[in-house]
């Protein structure tokens, strides 16, 4: 792997998954996951009993989350590298949830919509079946090729339909 790629993926670890930005005072929850203290609790403001991580949705107990000083540090240093360029591209070209203003990554299966990892816990999606969008565009496009092919096939079928009709002489 080139040391461009090293640098994004180091840079991409040291980024918080809810604002993409590098972290700051990073905190970890049970499940391993890491994020700004901010961002986490923001995500938690209304909830009360149960707090799902933003990635993965395991049920962190009482909101416990553990300060992650060494992480800290790392990110610290990352942040004085080189942004790469593809890093900053991706950066500017995914868009952000109007309400919450966090990257929208999550597609939501019922109501076909967008939602950033606060609109999944804090949100009538809260119970709706979510996937991250990757997943839903791979999975809509393969929906689609199926949906092709019999058209095709039909605008075939009807276009050899409408030659034999245009080649057949008049009485």
């Amino acid at each position: 792997m080139a040391l461009a790629a090293f640098l994004a993926e180091l840079q991409a670890e040291a980024s918080c998954p809810m604002c993409l930005d590098y972290l700051r005072d990073p905190v970890t929850t049970d499940c391993g996951h890491n994020f700004c203290g901010s961002c986490i609790l923001q995500c938690w403001e209304d909830l009360q009993d149960v707090f799902p991580c933003p990635v993965c949705l395991h049920h962190c107990p009482d909101n416990s989350l553990k300060r992650n000083p060494q992480l800290c540090h790392m990110s610290d240093i990352v942040k004085q590298l080189p942004i790469t360029r593809s890093k900053r591209r991706r950066q500017e070209e995914k868009a952000l949830c109007e309400q919450h203003s966090q990257v929208l990554d999550l597609f939501c299966e019922k109501d076909l919509e967008l939602l950033c990892p606060q609109c999944r816990v804090t949100s009538e999606h809260r119970d709706h079946p979510l996937m991250p969008i990757e997943q839903a565009a791979a999975s809509l496009r393969k929906r689609l090729k199926s949906y092709i092919e019999p058209l095709t096939k039909q605008t075939e079928d009807a276009e050899m339909g409408r030659d034999a009709q245009l080649s057949t002489p008049l009485r």
